[in-house]
């Protein structure tokens, strides 16, 4: 008898693993250690702050334990690659913008395809770059510093958190768009950066509006656009680029997450309902307010299309013919 029972319900655990659908199993009680939001940038730059009050909304609203890993270098294609590698088991997060898009046409290989080593969660938001100067350089306006810059061609210089990155991206869209000349000077993110702003060893740069915004608001650095087509909320005061005189020029960055690819759907859906609904909070809609963030949300496809978009973007305008 003992040894009948004992076949019974090994033949009935076969055929209950056999049944439950991929990703039940691993989807039962997730998650029960903290989650990890890679971060491809330096602490204290638009995508770190927007992780970091996503990643603390959650863990209020559903008592999760979610942290910030930042993971530095090349224009965020270090810290991407290392979030590829990760095992797809929905306790790696990546938050993407606009660089995993684009790097690829930048640097070559990046040790990773956007399109196929990730799966969309959702966007955590929208937000403008804006560009900023350092009290060295004696300009006020945006018109002012494009008039420096076509009478002394290769002479200004702007700061970025490196090739592909949004700072990088932004900048160069400006150039191009109002055919002037001036010289990117790489850095590991804004924060490290700031010093050489400050000293005037750099003139200035385009940076995400939340991470401008202490300097500008203690007179540190001077604001003389946004990039987006309508103003900032947090800089009222400051004129869109297409305001200050740069014809067609529109900019607005979004910041995403993703998974590796092959994580379970239903561990990726889990985590769309919770930080999609964190999204809607009110604690939260009045953090991204102070800082011109604008909240989205929705399905993970929307995450998919809009860096699937930028792919196609950025593939026409940087890769080499």
């Amino acid at each position: 008898m003992r040894s009948r029972w004992r076949c019974l319900v090994a033949v009935l655990a076969l055929a209950l693993a056999v049944s439950t659908p991929p990703g039940a199993v691993a989807q039962d009680g997730y998650p029960d250690r903290p989650v990890r939001i890679v971060v491809p940038f330096a602490p204290g730059g638009t995508a770190d702050i927007i992780a970091r009050i996503a990643a603390e909304q959650v863990t209020a609203d559903h008592g999760w334990r979610v942290y910030i890993e930042n993971i530095t270098g090349a224009g965020g294609s270090v810290g991407a690659a290392a979030a590829a590698r990760a095992p797809a088991d929905g306790y790696t997060l990546l938050l993407c913008n606009v660089a995993c898009a684009a790097n690829q046409f930048l640097l070559g290989s990046t040790g990773f395809d956007p399109e196929t080593d990730f799966a969309p969660v959702v966007v955590l938001g929208y937000v403008p770059n804006v560009l900023v100067v350092g009290p060295a350089l004696a300009t006020a306006t945006l018109g002012d510093f494009l008039a420096q810059a076509r009478a002394k061609p290769g002479k200004l210089t702007l700061a970025s958190s490196g090739p592909g990155s949004s700072s990088n991206l932004s900048a160069r869209l400006l150039l191009f768009k109002a055919q002037v000349d001036v010289v990117d000077v790489p850095y590991r993110g804004s924060s490290a950066a700031m010093p050489d702003i400050l000293a005037g060893r750099v003139d200035g740069m385009l940076m995400g509006v939340p991470e401008s915004l202490p300097f500008v608001r203690t007179g540190q650095l001077k604001p003389l656009g946004v990039t987006s087509e309508a103003r900032a909320s947090a800089l009222p005061h400051v004129p869109t680029f297409v305001e200050a005189g740069v014809a067609g020029y529109s900019y607005l960055g979004w910041l995403s997450l993703f998974v590796p690819q092959r994580t379970p759907p239903a561990i990726a859906a889990r985590l769309n309902s919770a930080f999609a609904g964190s999204l809607r909070s009110p604690q939260l809609i009045a953090r991204y307010a102070e800082q011109s963030i604008e909240p989205a949300g929705g399905a993970a496809e929307l995450a998919g299309r809009l860096l699937t978009s930028d792919v196609a973007l950025w593939r026409q305008i940087l890769q080499k013919k």
